[in-house]
């Protein structure tokens, strides 16, 4: 059989016996701030005895990584690195294992110190509700507030920005909150409850430092959903005082809304002979839906009054944090 020089053809890497050293970690240690992020590259030296191409694989993996390779064409060493990236909020012992497959398995791991020193802002919330119905404008003012957690002793600005990246509405500008310790503090701010670019869909919210790094929040994923009850008819029917026939009313209205899902309205009725009480009807639903959203649903009823009764209905809708109604119409006792 005639063999032809050249190099040795790399064997399948079940045939080679593998080693792996540590050699490194740059830099062994690190205190500061950490944002964007923060790198380090460790190195390993690996042995293989033969020719043939083995596969390694870092504890840190990304999801959908695949493993990565090196090729021996004889028996050698071979130097591999990886970067860790660490962002704001990681402190403490780190270590990485870098686990080699050939004919055998062999580990390393290599350890290093972290103390990021960033303020980290937590997913904001808005008080009474982050999801809102009601009655919208610059007037209807709730709270939004969040937590930041400072590691050590430090003035944090901060600003209130929206899923755009633009200030909430009436929160131009940083905001400073000072540490004097490390610890948490809770910051809040007024939260305007206006009409959403993208009403039917919902609005996003989130908090970011600006100093001493910039480091954003999760995003809080709310919702204003403004509504509006509008009495437009009350009309007389029938009724007759000599005969006694009772009086009957229709009462028209309608419910707008510019976002999508259920609201809740009822017709409610005051006779102010018997006291300053509402009495409502039982909630009604309607939907609003991307075909009517936003959008303006009539609603009706019909209604017979006790003779020689006199009084005020209006129309309701259930919000949030309290009643949206309409203004309201009198009835009147024709029989007085």
């Amino acid at each position: 059989m005639l063999m032809l020089a050249g190099t040795v053809p790399a064997q399948a890497a079940d045939g080679v016996e593998v080693s792996v050293t540590p050699t490194g970690i740059a830099p062994p240690s690190y205190t500061g701030l950490c944002a964007p992020s923060m790198q380090f590259t460790a190195t390993v030296q690996v042995t293989a005895n033969g020719p043939g191409t083995i596969s390694y694989r870092w504890s840190h993996w990304q999801w959908g990584r695949r493993p990565q390779s090196v090729t021996f064409t004889e028996a050698g060493t071979k130097t591999v690195t990886e970067v860790m990236s660490h962002y704001a909020g990681s402190s403490g012992s780190q270590s990485r294992t870098i686990t080699v497959t050939g004919a055998n398995q062999a580990q390393a791991t290599v350890t290093y110190q972290l103390s990021c020193t960033d303020a980290v802002p937590q997913t904001a919330q808005i008080q009474p509700a982050n999801d809102y119905i009601g009655r919208c404008g610059a007037d209807v003012v709730h709270t939004i507030n969040a937590r930041i957690d400072s590691p050590v002793a430090q003035a944090v600005r901060y600003r209130w920005v929206d899923g755009f990246g633009q200030p909430l509405p009436g929160l131009d500008g940083d905001r400073e909150v000072v540490f004097t310790e490390p610890g948490s503090k809770t910051v809040s701010a007024p939260f305007q409850r206006v009409t959403l670019p993208d009403a039917p869909y919902g609005g996003a919210a989130y908090i970011r430092t600006t100093s001493p790094s910039q480091v954003e929040s999760g995003q809080l994923y709310y919702r204003t959903t403004c509504v509006s009850a509008e009495f437009t008819k009350l009309t007389w029917l029938s009724g007759n005082c000599r005969t006694g026939a009772p009086f009957r009313y229709s009462l028209t209205g309608a419910i707008e809304s510019n976002g999508l899902g259920e609201i809740s309205y009822a017709w409610s009725r005051q006779v102010p002979d018997e006291g300053d009480e509402w009495i409502r009807d039982p909630w009604q639903t309607l939907t609003f839906t991307t075909s009517n959203s936003p959008g303006r649903q009539t609603v009706s009823k019909t209604w017979t009054a006790p003779m020689g009764q006199s009084g005020l209905w209006r129309l309701e809708i259930a919000g949030t944090d309290g009643i949206v109604a309409s203004e309201s119409r009198p009835y009147i006792n024709r029989c007085g």
